[in-house]
């Protein structure tokens, strides 16, 4: 511990604070600069992936795909619904279900404890068989007398398991086990005309057999019974993706007599969901831009009058009003002709939905082409707007060799560059500070010797006074 001023009277350890705040300026200063610099790299960062996200929804509206996505829809849902494919055309079709697919399913005539031991001790045989007697699978369980109802369903069921491991093909025809309100309950895994028939010597003592060798039917298997635009079809599931081009039905309600319609039409939607969230990206990435050059905007400022990021701004505007020079003279030639136009001097867009959807019914391959350019076309005259887009994005993100990433390289080595001539300088500052210290500790020493001497000198002095013979 140091006590200043001790023997000087003088507090030299705050005149070394004060000397040295002063000596600090200049670090200051640094510092505040390398602030300056990381608050700007930071702006161009956030440009950065801005633009990066905007280059993402450009690629959206590019997808070779969009124009040609279809989308089914039913008037009846709750009875019929369906899905279109990328093969489906559009087309209009006229559903009636006179029958839904079934699984069919037994269970035993008597109601027990399904945890007491059935005491029944034989061969079980479960098979699956066609309308027309063909036997498609069968599974085979031996049954123990300690065998339970619980005991015998898992046997069921591993049984099952096992011969479909064995052969994937007899997963069509696949049969679960169920306890059910004290009910061994057998049903089919998949809907159809195909039935289940025991046999075994335990068949009988399960009661999954009545005294007449009878099953317990509790549930038919049938095949679905349909109609489309009045041809009959009748399959072994609801779910039906083999009689309309490119479309599965999906079929809940029988209704005989009650057609559903069905629409396969372009999916529009999906064409102004995508566009839609470009203008949105698209005027998130510009306000940011307009208000790193704004000084007077809230947070802005931070890249008043930096000429990169003006041309990138302006770029951006030029290219999204710019006509296509392929479709000029055309009424489709610029964005503004399917609704989307810039709102005022800020160089943000909007979108009008129903304009944008009524020159897609009015002749979607002039919207393609006004977007997404001629596929075919060798120039760049060609190029739809969202292309020349593309492209003028793709040379801004180039990975170290854009502009974007050498702005953020530049100014990330400016910022290590401050960070290295602040670490001098704060050394260099403690050096200051230590030698400074050394020398008003060594004047206090200094002063404190003098001091002592001046303390002696006086006793010295006072004792020859002492001595001198009194008058």
């Amino acid at each position: 511990m140091r006590i200043s001023g001790l023997a000087s009277n003088l507090d030299w350890e705050q005149l070394v604070d004060q000397l040295m705040q002063i000596e600090r300026r200049p670090l200051l200063l640094l510092e505040r600069r390398k602030l300056e610099i990381e608050t700007e790299k930071n702006a161009w960062s956030d440009i950065r992936t801005r633009v990066s996200n905007l280059r993402d929804r450009i690629a959206a509206v590019l997808a070779a795909d969009l124009f040609q996505r279809v989308e089914a829809t039913s008037s009846d849902a709750a009875r019929v619904t369906a899905q279109a494919g990328s093969a489906a055309v559009p087309g209009t079709y006229s559903v009636e279900v006179q029958q839904l697919a079934t699984a069919h399913a037994i269970a035993t005539y008597v109601e027990v404890d399904p945890s007491v031991a059935r005491n029944v001790d034989g061969d079980l045989t479960l098979a699956v068989t066609t309308v027309d007697g063909h036997t498609m699978a069968s599974f085979h369980v031996m049954i123990d007398p300690a065998d339970s109802l619980y005991a015998i369903r898992d046997k069921i069921n591993a049984a099952v398991d096992a011969a479909v491991a064995a052969d994937p093909n007899l997963k069509p025809y696949a049969v679960r086990a169920e306890i059910i309100g004290g009910h061994l309950v057998i049903s089919r895994t998949e809907t159809g005309a195909s039935t289940i028939e025991v046999s075994g010597s335990a068949a009988g003592a399960l009661q999954l057999l009545n005294q007449n060798g009878a099953e317990r039917i509790v549930t038919e298997g049938k095949d679905a019974a349909f109609k489309v635009n009045g041809v009959g079809f009748t399959r072994s599931s609801n779910t039906v993706s083999d009689v309309i081009q490119g479309v599965t039905l999906e079929l809940h309600q029988a209704g005989p007599g009650q057609t559903v319609t069905i629409t396969v039409g372009w999916d529009d939607d999906a064409v102004v969901d995508a566009v839609k969230k470009f203008v949105e990206q698209y005027n998130s990435t510009l306000s940011f831009m307009n208000q790193q050059q704004d000084y007077q905007a809230a947070g802005g400022g931070k890249l008043g009058g930096d000429v990169l990021l003006t041309m990138l701004r302006g770029e951006l505007r030029r290219l999204v009003a710019d006509p296509v020079e392929a479709l000029s003279g055309s009424d489709l030639d610029r964005l503004a002709a399917v609704g989307i136009t810039t709102q005022d001097k800020s160089g943000t867009l909007q979108l009008d939905e129903a304009k944008l959807r009524e020159a897609l019914a009015a002749d979607r391959a002039a919207v393609q082409r006004l977007l997404a350019g001629d596929p075919d076309a060798a120039g760049s005259s060609d190029d739809g707007v969202f292309v020349r887009l593309r492209k003028a994005v793709d040379r801004w993100l180039e990975t170290n060799t854009g502009l974007l990433d050498r702005r953020i390289d530049a100014l990330d080595d400016r910022v290590r560059d401050y960070a290295e001539q602040m670490e001098r300088m704060e050394y260099r500052l403690q050096l200051r500070e230590q030698n400074l210290m050394r020398q008003f500790e060594a004047l206090e020493s200094l002063i404190a010797t003098l001091q002592s001497q001046e303390q002696w000198l006086i006793q010295q002095i006072n004792q020859l006074t002492s001595l001198r013979p009194r008058k």
